[in-house]
């Protein structure tokens, strides 16, 4: 799971930067209002003000955390500017370091007869000579 911040740059109409973000299934978006003096609260409608956060972000400050449970293409707006608008692309998945085949590793298995050439010793394989140097049983 990560965290995404979407600022709101002051201006007229004040702007979501990045516009348009792409998360994945539960992942969290936030807001910053970097507008020095207005208030915003990014909504996925007018008609759902409180279908985001529950509240308007004041001046230079954060929203609380949005999670995405399921895949969907969410265009939101400020429900106090009509014309600033941005995208929320919630994709199905997000591949990590292990979600996928990974290649062999030292550990992985098997691994070629070693590179260097060394004497075999008691725990690579059956040896001749015991620990005092005389032949040992086989």
């Amino acid at each position: 799971m990560s965290l995404f911040k979407i600022q709101i740059n002051a201006g007229s109409p004040a702007v979501y930067s990045p516009n348009t973000i792409t998360v994945y299934v539960n992942d969290s978006v936030f807001w910053f209002n970097g507008d020095p003096t207005n208030a915003h609260w990014p909504a996925p409608g007018a008609a759902n003000p409180k279908g985001f956060i529950q509240y308007q972000v004041p001046p230079n400050s954060s929203s609380n955390q949005v999670g995405f449970p399921a895949p969907a293409t969410i265009p939101y707006i400020c429900v106090n500017h009509p014309g600033e608008s941005g995208t929320i692309i919630v994709k199905t998945y997000k591949k990590s370091a292990f979600a996928g085949k990974t290649k062999k590793g030292a550990f992985a298995g098997a691994t070629k007869k070693g590179g260097l050439k060394t004497k075999k010793t008691a725990l690579a394989g059956t040896s001749k000579k015991g620990a005092y140097g005389k032949k040992t049983k086989k």
